[in-house]
């Protein structure tokens, strides 16, 4: 139990420290802003995610362990942080992103987290149990499916104006420091020390190893040349796509999961001619894009019970329809909510009374 406890605080302390390195990292797809301005407002988008989760999931779950609660209420927090990015890019204000993150944390966050960590339980919706080690499902599926439908919804560019410069020192460190807590939350996403710690980190760093060859490779033959970004693009698709199957992988299957992350969501994001529209694409390519590859693959991959160990689709049946629920659901409510919110600005903006200049 002791040690259940120290994976648990362990998980938790990393899903922190990622929050900030994400932060710092990508602090480039936002307006100009102080650092002090910057952090803050982040912080104040994310906390509604562990707010909703501590005060809903209790109500929602009986089966949940209590040493699992504080992992998933800094989850939240990082789900939260995720998902306001796109909006907070468009330049929309404060009060738009924060109500945003607050519904989405209640609506989307809490209801999939809890079905993905307790995905056996009585009401699980549509009769699916996914396997999903660390919450690849909401950090990933549908935080990317959430911030493609404040992009839809809005029609029209979200990236005019001048955009936040981080040294590339800072950059770095901030890269560095995120896939090291992105590492150590697969750890402690197991909440137990136990024999397969030593597989979850050879997986998570061979496929972030992957997942950046793969980025590099289809830049190079499109473009001819890479960028530092392009490090990061592939290092953090790779993770995304071990997210859901850490434990579960063989390094080969991590390595194959990883590489078709990366090359595809590089595919899907790398344009000619438009670096911030890249950042955009960026956010919602490696999430939704990567996070859908790491689960389903886990249905043919994924040792002892993918299609490749057993010839049954049983379960890549349950990996990909999980997917599209989660992205469907996550797109539909994020749609309705951030066109409602847009409506309540705009109505509170017009019933503002004109003050006429005086002479």
């Amino acid at each position: 139990m002791t040690g259940d406890f120290a994976a648990a605080a362990l998980g938790a302390a990393a899903l922190v420290l990622l929050l900030l390195a994400l932060i710092v990292l990508y602090a480039s797809t936002l307006p100009v802003a102080t650092w002090r301005t910057l952090v803050l407002v982040s912080l104040t988008c994310a906390a509604p995610g562990p707010l909703a989760w501590l005060l809903l999931a209790p109500a929602l779950s009986v089966d949940l362990r209590s040493v699992m609660m504080p992992s998933l209420a800094a989850l939240g927090a990082v789900c939260c942080f995720l998902v306001t990015l796109v909006s907070r890019s468009s330049g929309a204000p404060l009060w738009r992103s924060v109500s945003y993150s607050a519904v989405w944390g209640v609506v989307v966050y809490v209801p999939i987290a809890v079905r993905t960590f307790e995905p056996f339980g009585a009401g699980a919706p549509l009769g699916l149990s996914p396997i999903d080690h660390g919450g690849a499902l909401v950090m990933s599926v549908a935080v990317g499916a959430s911030m493609l439908a404040v992009l839809v919804v809005e029609r029209r560019s979200l990236i005019r104006g001048a955009r936040k410069v981080v040294p590339v020192p800072v950059g770095i460190t901030a890269l560095v420091l995120a896939v090291l807590a992105w590492l150590v939350w697969l750890v402690g996403a197991e909440f137990a020390f136990d024999d397969v710690v030593a597989l979850i980190l050879a997986n998570g760093v061979v496929s972030a190893i992957f997942g950046a060859l793969g980025w590099f490779i289809v830049q190079l033959i499109n473009h001819g040349a890479i960028k530092l970004k392009s490090l990061a693009g592939g290092l953090i698709s790779g993770l995304i796509a071990v997210t859901a199957g850490a434990p579960l992988f063989t390094p080969v299957s991590a390595a194959v999961a990883g590489f078709i992350a990366g090359a595809v969501a590089c595919a899907f994001t790398v344009r000619k001619g438009s670096p911030l529209g890249n950042q955009l694409r960026f956010l919602v390519n490696t999430h939704l894009i990567g996070g859908s590859i790491g689960v389903v693959s886990l249905g043919v991959l994924a040792t002892g019970s993918g299609f490749l160990f057993t010839g049954q689709t049983f379960i890549f049946e349950q990996q990909f329809l999980s997917v599209l629920a989660s992205a469907a659901f996550a797109f539909v409510v994020s749609s309705l909510v951030w066109w409602l919110l847009g409506l309540i600005g705009r109505r509170s903006e017009s019933a503002e009374p004109r003050v006429l200049a005086k002479n």
